[in-house]
């Protein structure tokens, strides 16, 4: 399996490229975006790397080379900074939720897949952390967006214009003070997971067939009788579905939740010291490498993870920009000719 890892370091402005090779990271290529570039995501036909920029708002769309290289990106505006961006599953809208203008931004895709300028913008999302999309077959493709400070999750349903309208199954809402910050998707069992930021708790929801979605349990992410600052950051499930990792800022650390094969109950298996400041990480394709971002080290550390127990041990670390920030694996192949 041959993969490339992508990470953005918005200090330098730098977008790393690197092989994926038993645990090391390659050195491929540097590319100098001319700002602070934060999120990335991957076009569902893996053609293009998608990168938001500021302070001068725009996504660029950098098309992804045979051995994973980027070529020369072209520009298009966005309406605020993006905190964090995803695409539909046919490649031809791109999503930005903004965080520090409240707001989600809607654009097409021309016929090649380069990201053109916003049709839509929704206002009044307080905080707007993360989009994700849910397009599995259970119902019309819809998006949630995880509004930090209004501890709730809005839902949006996506119609064949391209344009979004409030659900009619409503809104999710947080307890108070959690601040919903990222999601993710089991691969399979229909359960739904939101981190909290700012009281490190992680959610599991359950997804019905006609659209419901109901909170299933709260767990904390912290050690118990931990009493340091609460700062949670990211989430990511392995690709068989039988692990999920968070990553918490404030105490450098990594937590491994077990996911049972029955009724999709979390337990809290073990906690993992990681880079400082781990910000972002991703879980390669196979299931054997969990990629760390130090926001504050200036590194990346690349964990093996046990297949039969999900722990953790360091594989190895290498330098990369400042600051740190996102991680995309990209594997390479079976992509289309």
């Amino acid at each position: 399996m041959q993969q490339v890892v992508y990470i953005a370091n918005p200090v330098s402005g730098l977008i790393h490229v690197f092989r994926l090779d038993e645990g090391e990271l390659v050195s491929l290529q540097e590319v100098q975006t001319g700002g602070e570039v934060q999120p990335l995501v991957i076009s569902p036909d893996r053609r293009w790397l998608y990168a938001g920029v500021r302070p001068d708002f725009k996504v660029l769309s950098y098309p992804i080379g045979v051995d994973g290289r980027l070529g020369t990106p072209a520009s298009a505006p966005l309406a605020g900074s993006a905190s964090h961006t995803c695409t539909d599953a046919t490649g031809r809208l791109f999503f930005a939720a903004s965080y520090a203008f409240n707001h989600l931004s809607v654009s097409p895709m021309d016929e090649d897949g380069r990201v053109l300028a916003p049709h839509q913008r929704i206002d009044d999302l307080m905080t707007a952390h993360s989009v994700t999309l849910l397009a599995d077959g259970q119902e019309s493709p819809s998006l949630l967006v995880a509004s930090l400070k209004d501890d709730a999750i809005r839902r949006f349903a996506l119609g064949e214009d391209g344009r979004l309208t409030p659900h009619p199954r409503g809104d999710l809402h947080t307890a108070p003070g959690a601040g919903p910050r990222h999601l993710a998707l089991h691969p399979s069992n229909g359960d739904l997971y939101c981190l909290n930021e700012l009281d490190g708790t992680l959610n599991r929801y359950h997804r019905e067939e006609d659209g419901r979605i109901h909170e299933r349990e709260s767990l904390d992410m912290l050690p118990p009788g931990y009493e340091g600052e609460r700062w949670g950051a990211d989430l990511h499930l392995t690709p068989n579905g039988r692990f999920l990792y968070t990553s918490e800022r404030a105490s450098s650390l990594l937590t491994l939740f077990g996911v049972d094969e029955q009724d999709g109950s979390l337990t809290l298996l073990d906690h993992f010291a990681t880079e400082a400041c781990p910000r972002g990480f991703a879980i390669d394709h196979s299931g054997h490498y969990l990629i760390a971002t130090g926001q504050e080290s200036h590194n990346v550390a690349v964990h093996r993870i046990a297949s039969e127990t999900g722990q953790l041990s360091l594989s190895s670390r290498h330098p990369v920009g400042k600051g740190a920030m996102w991680v995309r694996v990209l594997m390479l192949d079976g992509r289309p000719a």
